[in-house]
């Protein structure tokens, strides 16, 4: 009897091993398949974006420089450069309305009013640089700098 049960037990024990380590092996499957399922995601923003670049240099932009960082997350680096004086409150009003369809051009340009606006009621002299970095990776990211920037 106390054989017969040690053997349950036993028996008990591996399966409960075997389970453990079938549930291990799944999760190992659905992490790499979430990692690929972002990492494509994070391309498909990345290329999104890559086509929107010649729509940025159309509004007045030129790009001064562009790269890809490829690790877990890959990312878009660009940076670009345009005029202040090129961008005043009404060409952005403008502009805001000509791409209100289109959900980043709208997004760069608010960031860009943004920056602007608030640039203004700092009462500082207004540089003609007007800097922009992008980068885009899960959430991409607009840096607007009026001026060149020392520390970045």
């Amino acid at each position: 009897m106390f054989k017969s049960l040690l053997k349950t037990l036993q028996d008990t024990g591996d399966l409960v091993i075997n389970k453990a380590s079938e549930m291990n092996d799944t999760a190992h499957e659905k992490m790499h398949e979430a990692k690929q399922n972002m990492r494509e995601k994070v391309l498909s923003i990345i290329d999104e974006w890559v086509e929107l670049l010649p729509k940025l240099m159309a509004l007045g932009f030129e790009m001064t420089s562009f790269g890809i960082s490829m690790s877990l997350s890959p990312c878009m680096l660009a940076e670009l450069k345009g005029n202040t004086s090129s961008f005043s409150e009404e060409k952005i009003a403008e502009l805001l309305e000509l791409n209100k369809d289109e959900k980043s051009v709208t997004f760069f340009l608010n960031v860009l009013k943004t920056t602007l606006l608030l640039h203004k009621k700092t009462n500082a002299s207004m540089k003609e640089d007007l800097i922009v970095r992008l980068e885009v990776k899960l959430s991409p990211e607009i840096k607007v700098f009026i001026g060149r920037p020392e520390l970045t």
